[in-house]
């Protein structure tokens, strides 16, 4: 290998100097998993010590019958393997193509930039490489992207999640797809029943422990250290960074963690029961649309898990989304995924022990509004009171409103609170007072264009300033001062990745997070350490997780 890319670069280097060569051939180094696939990925153009490998399977297609079972081994296959473009999304509806078109809109850019949701498959258990360490003496760290989208959508192609820059800088870059909605998350009885560990609805957290697997056994093969893994997510993917976290399965499959706007996991939990209710009532509708020939499934079957199995996965989509189900996005307490609520294992601080980045966006609800449209005065009352509870008066207080208008900012404030910046504040306490090292952010930088300022800092914002990914997201105006911040997060990201400590190299120092002063970095046009943010309102949210986990105070 470092023969082929020593001669690849002595003949660029004689065609510069003799201008008589055509364009060089590019290269298209080969690696041989430990799982015995050969791979063939691609030297990027303008850069071919960075070497990209696309679309590559980590575990068997999840269909047929393996639909609704833990990921299967990959058998190898025969030949040498083009690992040149992207495997098939997981089958989803175009959530996050909407939600960035969406933002193209408020900023006045063309939605048409947005590129269209790529083709779609239950065989969709992919992952995505860059590493620029192929032919490199010492391995790298690793780090591994889970992606956002509600659990619903999204997958490892989106452009801001390109790993180019980031392997630049030193580590090799990992995205995946897991299973989605209810393909990743259906609990049913039936479904309990055949599985060896009485567990049922965690398709997708065990699709994203595979591929962890995958990477403990391949991840040298690609220059990569398998002792130094970070797994870092934003939104829903946040959230799967923190349950698995929580998980016994995972451990020892990761070292280092980051969680972009992703602390609403430490939830109460859904117990496996009420999971299971939902799969029955999900398997009642398939039924009725059967009976009624609006779904093409067999109708004589022995039991329901048949039915669900035979159903085609579009009309299982549309059934779930006329049907109402709910709730076909998040985990359940199965135990053996999930032993217990998240929440109370980092109460308790039996989460793992590792280095950790925590943060969240200033003005998260800002894109979101589609989840909650057309907030009143009395809209928001009824929110906070069914939200807190006894704790409801409180709430008023910290989110007035007086007109419909100042309901709308209010809601935006509510819903970044108790979704995002408290959340996050939580996870870091749990983790100071479990011993672990953790650094806590605020991101606040707004988009330098005419409707930025509707937006602020927007949920998502950050994750293209964290790949150092600016330019994949054409959507979006940028400036000289966001190429700086995203220079430098990327910087924080990767050094954070290889040592778990994010400081080092004349950076702005980013202090550990201490829950006496709730020290913090802040990211906007410049990077400023600060302490407290949202104390009053994040107090009050550690009075409703006692409520909800069941604490005492």
């Amino acid at each position: 290998m470092r023969s082929r890319l020593i001669a690849a670069a002595l003949l660029s280097a004689s065609c510069l100097i003799l201008a008589v060569c055509g364009p060089a051939a590019p290269l298209e180094p080969e690696v041989k998993t430990a799982d015995g696939e050969r791979l063939r990925g691609t030297a990027l153009a303008g850069d071919p010590d960075v070497t990209v490998f696309l679309g590559v399977p980590y575990a068997a297609p999840p269909v047929g019958d393996g639909r609704w079972r833990p990921p299967a081994p990959l058998s190898p296959r025969p030949g040498v393997q083009a690992a040149t473009s992207f495997g098939q999304a997981c089958i989803q509806r175009p959530g996050n193509t909407v939600f960035y078109r969406d933002i193209a809109e408020v900023l006045g850019t063309d939605p048409a930039l947005v590129p269209d949701l790529e083709p779609i498959s239950e065989d969709c258990l992919y992952l995505n490489l860059w590493t620029a360490n192929l032919a490199g003496d010492e391995l790298q760290p690793v780090l591994v992207w889970i992606h956002g989208g509600s659990n619903v959508a999204g997958s490892g192609a989106e452009p801001p999640y390109d790993g180019e820059n980031l392997a630049r800088r030193g580590a090799v870059v990992i995205n995946f797809n897991y299973r989605l909605g209810v393909f990743g998350f259906l609990a049913h009885p039936e479904l309990t029943a055949e599985s060896a560990h009485g567990s049922s609805g965690n398709y997708a957290l065990l699709d994203q422990i595979a591929l962890l697997e995958w990477v403990q056994r391949n991840a040298a093969n690609f220059g990569g250290d398998p002792d130094r893994v970070t797994i870092f997510g934003e939104s829903a993917g946040g959230t799967d960074v923190g349950y698995l976290m929580a998980s016994p399965l995972a451990r020892g499959l990761f070292h280092r963690a980051i969680i972009q706007s992703g602390g609403f996991s430490v939830g109460a939990g859904r117990p496996l029961k009420d999971a299971e209710a939902a799969g029955e009532r999900l398997a009642i509708a398939v039924g009725a649309a059967a009976t009624l020939g609006t779904a093409s499934t067999a109708t004589a079957v022995d039991g329901q898990l048949e039915l669900l199995r035979a159903v085609d996965a579009e009309e299982l989509l549309r059934i779930v989304e006329e049907a109402e189900i709910g709730r076909l996005n998040s985990p359940n307490v199965d135990g053996w995924v999930l032993e217990d609520a998240p929440g109370r294992i980092f109460e308790a601080g039996d989460q793992a022990d590792v280095e950790l980045i925590i943060g969240y966006n200033s003005n998260e609800w800002t894109t979101m509004r589609r989840y909650w449209p057309d907030v009143t005065v009395g809209g928001l009352e009824t929110a906070l009171r069914d939200s807190f509870g006894e704790l409801g008066d409180q709430a008023m207080e910290l989110y007035p409103a007086t007109t419909d208008a100042d309901a709308v900012a209010a809601a935006d404030a509510f819903m970044t609170d108790i979704y995002f910046a408290c959340p996050s504040r939580f996870i870091a306490d749990r983790m100071e007072r479990a011993g672990s090292t953790a650094y806590w952010y605020e991101f606040a930088r707004v988009v330098p264009a005419p409707g930025g300022e509707l937006l602020g800092a927007f949920h998502g914002a950050e994750v293209p300033y964290a790949f150092d990914s600016l330019a994949k997201e054409t959507w979006i105006p940028r400036n000289e001062v966001d190429e700086r911040l995203a220079d430098s997060m990327a910087d924080y990201w990767v050094r954070f990745a290889a040592t778990g400590d994010p400081n080092g190299s004349g950076a702005i120092t980013w202090p550990v997070y201490d829950p006496e002063t709730r020290a913090h970095l802040v990211f906007s046009d410049e990077i400023e350490p600060a302490s407290g943010v949202r104390d009053q309102q994040c107090a009050l949210f550690d009075e409703l997780q006692k409520m909800r986990l069941g604490m005492e105070g």
